[in-house]
């Protein structure tokens, strides 16, 4: 009804483009400040919902400028479009983006500085997006910091979005053109995006369910956010009929519902569809009582404070993330200082920004043919300069270190030589010390050893530019998630050889360093078979490693059976009833079992606090004070299903490992040696290899 209404009432378009809307204002402050409180502190957990909130308003401001374009001049500019556009983003966008990599290659490690660039260089298309979704779904991305540039992605979205719909609007005006009634443009613009807001949110709800971290950040799935501010600017002449006392209560009851947002959205709802609903319809309330009429009593939103917040949002949104992500390289997340110092420096890099830059391009009067450069625009024009070449810098210093610095193609590890005494490889050789090559990693905690904090020194293996890049062979023969079984043995090639198979996901193949340490040497052939979402336990039909796991079920229970099969998991991957997860891995081992087949649990490495691995990647951290740690309670907190499975299944042996991960806290370097490559406490193959002596020791005495 709303769309046939619009016929023959373009004077009623749109408000002036001089008549800025405080309102409009406030949700951009109320937008910025819960994603830079959600960031910062943690709190409240649906601030990320901000994003949405910008992308209401984005999809409503853009499509207005559209319309008032088209009825007073009977066309749009597509070019004078994008010039906009380039004037409101880029200057602000690329001076982020270019001190962030300069600060990157600084301050970062080697591998996280190479992968901000190409994050920066993705940023700079407008396709960060799609770059954060290929990693939102690589299993090699879980437990890696997050990129000082990943809040670029919504940038991606919005002007990939902007890319078609001037388009798309002008072939619509053009087609009603041609079919002699001009006045019917706006109704045919709003029936098509009714018809692309139904698609995009029917597709997002189907991509929320089946690849949520892809549907986070695709473009299909958040167009219909956008779609709905556009739409409410193709009704804005029937909305300018609310009656005036309505309009407060409208715009109170979407402001309510923005708020609950904050609190009862969450990733477990479905997000972004269904979840992305509340606040998105309750900010298209908020904008539609106030098309066409002053937004009375709506003092949050109307307020100086919200107003000029609301005017710094853009760079506030751009800088805060950055400088949250980066500081963390000079002071511990999670304090009050902290706190203090991110906000302060994210607030004033953001007023700089935004007087300096946002404005300088954004008011910079146009330059007609033949007219002389004023003063402001020759200014307007060497900040331009200025930044484009400050953006190109940032690339080619950050390319030319990465040049000069990147290792070889593949996986980074440090080769140890098979042995219980291991000698220390590089610089360390030089000096031993008391305790020499036992006190590198495990060895350390071992007090045989009699090791010091002196023992080995101030360098550290891997290095803090590789460590998270140190996974040796451990992923040589790794099933890929929805991939076929990929295996392959490790060992001993003699025919009489001890016949063994080690089962498990990612922190099974973290151990295949330490196991190839020995196992030639004890004359033992073990077959491989690790994989995604592969825990050794009894899973149902459409799990995805179900039917690699069948497979693997057929090799362990037909033929001639293993003398031995090791299997361990990450302890958070196997759900979160205990008792349930322990009973699914009893009943995939005991008809293993049942053959004489020895069944030998490994307990899971302890966990590692986030904190504790970027506390080691902090300037000026020194291996000898060895702060940076987990507590033993915080590493073993969640229950480990594999150990309790062991009493369901009679002649199960389990083999713990913790004694060399944890003393009265759980260090994230232990003996000049980094123990996690990332916080899904994945061990370093260099960590691993020292562990070989040990874990060597319990699975020999397990076997007998």
């Amino acid at each position: 009804m709303a769309l046939s209404m619009l016929k023959n009432r373009s004077s009623l378009a749109s408000p002036s483009k001089k008549n800025i809307r405080k309102d409009i204002q406030g949700l951009r402050a109320f937008a910025v400040l819960a994603v830079v409180a959600s960031h910062l502190v943690g709190w409240p957990t649906g601030g990320f919902i901000g994003v949405d909130v910008f992308f209401v308003i984005s999809g409503f401001i853009i499509t207005s400028q559209l319309l008032r374009e088209k009825e007073s001049t009977g066309s749009i500019s597509l070019p004078g479009f994008y010039q906009r556009r380039v004037r409101r983003i880029l200057p602000a966008s690329l001076a982020a983006i270019a001190v962030t990599l300069l600060l990157a290659f600084a301050i970062l490690p080697k591998g996280r500085a190479t992968e901000t660039l190409t994050d920066g260089i993705w940023a700079m298309l407008f396709s960060g997006n799609w770059r954060f979704a290929i990693a939102g779904t690589d299993y090699f991305q879980e437990g890696q910091p997050p990129s000082p540039i990943q809040h670029f992605w919504s940038l991606g979205v919005e002007e990939q979005f902007y890319f078609v719909w001037p388009w798309l609007m002008l072939l619509l005006f053009w087609i009603v053109a041609k079919r002699g009634n001009a006045n019917n443009g706006r109704v045919l613009v709003g029936w098509v995006m009714v018809a692309l807001m139904v698609a995009s949110f029917t597709w997002a709800v189907y991509e929320t369910t089946t690849n949520p971290a892809w549907a986070y950040f695709s473009t299909f799935s958040r167009a219909w956010e956008l779609g709905l501010g556009a739409f409410i600017a193709v009704i804005s002449p029937v909305l300018t009929r609310i009656p005036a006392a309505l309009r407060p209560v409208l715009a109170w009851a979407g402001l309510a519902g923005m708020v609950a947002s904050l609190f009862v959205v969450n990733a477990a709802s479905g997000f972004p569809a269904p979840g992305a609903a509340l606040p998105v319809f309750a900010t298209g309330l908020v904008i539609a009582a106030g098309t066409g009429g002053p937004a009375r009593f709506l003092w949050p939103l109307t307020n100086r404070v919200s107003g000029y917040l609301g005017d710094i949002s853009y760079s506030l949104y751009l800088w805060h993330w950055p400088v949250i992500v980066l500081l963390v390289a000079f002071m511990p997340a999670g304090t009050i200082t902290f706190y203090i110092v991110a906000a302060l420096i994210g607030l004033g890099l953001s007023v700089v920004s935004y007087h300096f830059i946002e404005n300088r391009f954004r008011n910079a009067p146009k330059k007609k043919r033949g007219q002389r450069t004023r003063p402001f625009d020759a200014k307007a024009q060497a900040i331009g300069i200025s930044m484009v070449g400050l953006a190109v810098l940032a690339v080619a210093v950050s390319g030319s270190a990465l040049i000069k610095s990147a290792p070889a193609a593949g996986s980074v590890a440090v080769e140890l030589p098979a042995s219980n005494a291991v000698p220390l490889p590089g610089a360390l050789t030089t000096a031993p010390a008391k305790g020499g090559s036992k006190c590198l990693g495990a060895g350390s905690l071992d007090t045989k050893n009699g090791c010091t904090p002196d023992s080995l020194g101030e360098t550290i293996l891997p290095s803090i530019d590789n460590f998270a890049r140190d996974n040796g062979d451990s992923f040589k023969c790794w099933r890929e998630q929805s991939k076929p079984l990929n295996s392959c043995s490790i060992g001993s090639v003699q025919p009489d050889a001890i016949r063994m198979a080690l089962i498990g996901d990612s922190h099974a193949a973290s151990l295949i360093p330490a196991i190839q340490e020995f196992a030639a040497t004890n004359n033992w052939k073990v077959d491989v078979f690790v994989g995604y979402s592969c825990q050794w336990m009894e899973q149902r039909p459409g799990y995805d490693c179900y039917d690699v796991m069948q497979e693997i079920r057929a090799k362990l229970e037909t033929g001639d059976p293993y003398d031995a099969v090791l299997t361990t998991a990450a302890r958070g991957k196997t759900g979160t009833d205990v008792n349930y997860a322990a009973s699914m891995f009893a009943n995939a081992w005991q008809p293993v079992a049942d053959r004489g087949t020895k069944v030998i649990a490994i307990a899971d490495v302890p966990s590692v606090n986030p904190e504790a691995l970027a506390c080691l990647t902090r300037v000026g951290f020194d291996p000898k004070k060895n702060d940076c740690a987990t507590s033993v309670s915080e590493a073993t907190a969640t229950p480990d299903p594999l150990v309790r499975a062991a009493n369901d299944v009679p002649g199960t042996v389990v083999v713990d490992l913790a004694p060399q991960f944890c003393s009265d806290k759980c260090p994230a370097v232990i003996g000049n040696a980094i123990v996690y490559r990332d916080a899904a406490a994945h061990i370093t193959a260099t960590y691993a290899k020292t562990l070989a002596p040990y874990l060597n020791d319990q699975l020999t005495a397990a076997l007998q």
